[in-house]
């Protein structure tokens, strides 16, 4: 008689193993707090999630014994494909993982409820995803984010802030080094098909000079940082000395004209000014032309031959271009960061 309750009391804990892989409470730790976790009861762990505004992937685990779905709950923004689901049911414990795409935005935190259910209980999870914030060449001026130097070789920098970088035609990737005559540029002239459009193609990576994730500024956006007109004219002059370490005369630009005389090479990025290296641009024949000019192209077209380039010297200013913007010609970029507004 022994024998079989013996036999029956193994029974029923094999059993219930087979039903539950473990069925005493443990203590899931996280970096700020414990929480208790019994595996033979359905859950969601952790239960909120901060990601990082350059994104990441998250792993989520369930417990339990049931089958599960995972859906996209409430979201605070208008689109929601920021958040990709790599699987989105299973069964019994396992995990599944969140993929966030970069955030876009200073100002709002993204942020997604995910709807965790068996069927006859849904739990929720939530995730949170940080602001962007500036990298250390990076300066936020008309909520736009401007690069702190010219384009130097296709897809790049300069090295340095006074930098004039390599010069590019309009709508065209082909850079060319700046400051210096270049006769091999006629032949880069008669190759050059003018574009027919109002506006560079920032999107397509073959005509786009800078670096990924950045584009070319349009004509608006140059005016409204630097001003349209000499008596507009938004910059500070800046002559190159011992004290404030520039190398060539520029502008300053961003910040009050009080403040912006007396910045230095070193901290005019965190004061969040920009320099502007007076440069020139490289002309049809070759030559390094206009010297004294601060010269920065645009994105915007005036007509066929004509594209818009920033002019300025001490005591004129042409904001768009008009007697000398033309396309075949070749000039520094500055750009500015491509940024998607969500609402």
């Amino acid at each position: 008689m022994k024998k079989i309750i013996y036999i029956l009391i193994g029974a029923v804990l094999v059993s219930l193993q087979l039903s539950c892989t473990k069925n005493e409470a443990t203590w899931i730790e996280d970096p700020t707090y414990k929480i208790q976790s019994d595996e033979c009861l359905f859950a969601v762990y952790p239960v909120a999630a901060a990601v990082p505004a350059e994104g990441g992937e998250i792993e989520f685990t369930i417990t339990g014994d049931e089958n599960w779905t995972v859906e996209i709950g409430e979201v605070n923004t208008a689109k929601i494909d920021w958040c990709v689901l790599e699987q989105t049911s299973g069964s019994g414990p396992g995990t599944f993982k969140a993929r966030v795409s970069q955030s876009n935005s200073f100002v709002k935190n993204r942020s997604m409820v995910l709807l965790v259910s068996n069927g006859q209980k849904t739990l929720k999870t939530k995730i949170v995803q940080g602001l962007l914030t500036l990298a250390d060449d990076e300066v936020l001026i008309n909520g736009l984010i401007w690069a702190n130097r010219n384009v130097g070789k296709p897809g790049t920098f300069t090295d340095e802030i006074d930098d004039i970088g390599y010069c590019y035609q309009f709508n065209r990737k082909e850079g060319w080094v700046g400051g210096k005559a270049n006769p091999d540029f006629v032949a880069a002239v008669n190759s050059y098909v003018p574009s027919e459009g109002d506006e560079w193609v920032t999107n397509a990576w073959t005509n786009n000079p800078c670096p990924e994730g950045w584009r070319v500024p349009t004509g608006q956006e140059v005016c409204d940082l630097l001003g349209d007109s000499e008596a507009n004219l938004k910059a500070v002059s800046v002559d190159p000395s011992a004290a404030n370490g520039f190398k060539r005369r520029g502008y300053v630009v961003g910040v009050d004209k009080s403040i912006a005389a007396g910045l230095t090479k070193e901290n005019i990025t965190a004061s969040g000014a920009l320099f502007f290296p007076q440069s020139g641009w490289l002309n049809e024949y070759g030559n390094w032309d206009r010297d004294w000019l601060v010269v920065i192209r645009t994105a915007t077209s005036l007509n066929k031959t004509m594209g818009g380039m920033f002019l300025s010297s001490w005591g004129y200013t042409d904001a768009w271009g008009w007697g000398d913007g033309q396309k075949v010609r070749a000039a520094p970029v500055r750009c500015v960061k491509i940024l998607e507004i969500e609402d």
